[in-house]
């Protein structure tokens, strides 16, 4: 058998073994998303700090962790259900103008222009302008829901 045919097939056979991890990983992230959101729900708003268990080899350890952390948990849980690869960001990080017109799908110059217009606030570092990661999403969800309004008056009613 040619070495490139062999190559090739163990490139094949690697990607089938990396995609069944893949699969699997996402089928318990889905599940232990499930879990956790039905267990935060069950107990309310009012408690704030939760034990999480972790069973490792050396046996179980437990850590006190801020119920806020195991809902972003949830979150995170879920994004691998989806097959995405999640990354946690501190919401107070600040992103150039070429970062936030990446997130919003856009031009710089038009990020430029919602800051230069007010829409979208932001701070100078010199002559660079910095807008921090929690007003860009806050600008997309917003644009989000006035254009599936827009959305909403177009389509026609059904009778």
């Amino acid at each position: 058998m040619p070495l490139g045919r062999v190559c090739k097939e163990v490139d094949l056979m690697a990607s089938v073994a990396e995609q069944r991890k893949a699969v699997e990983r996402a089928r318990v992230a889905v599940a232990a998303a499930a879990d956790l959101s039905s267990y935060l729900l069950s107990t309310g708003e009012g408690e704030q700090d939760m034990k999480l268990v972790v069973a490792g080899p050396g046996g179980d350890r437990v850590f006190a962790v801020p119920r806020v952390a195991v809902e972003r948990l949830v979150e995170v849980l879920e994004a691998l259900g989806d097959g995405q690869e999640p990354s946690v960001v501190p919401m107070m990080k600040e992103l150039s103008t070429g970062d936030v017109a990446s997130l919003l799908g856009v031009s710089r110059q038009y990020v430029v222009r919602l800051i230069d217009e007010g829409r979208l606030p932001c701070r100078r570092v010199g002559n660079r302008r910095r807008v921090r990661l929690d007003e860009a999403l806050r600008y997309l969800r917003e644009d989000n829901q006035r254009r599936a309004g827009r959305l909403r008056e177009l389509a026609p009613t059904a009778s």
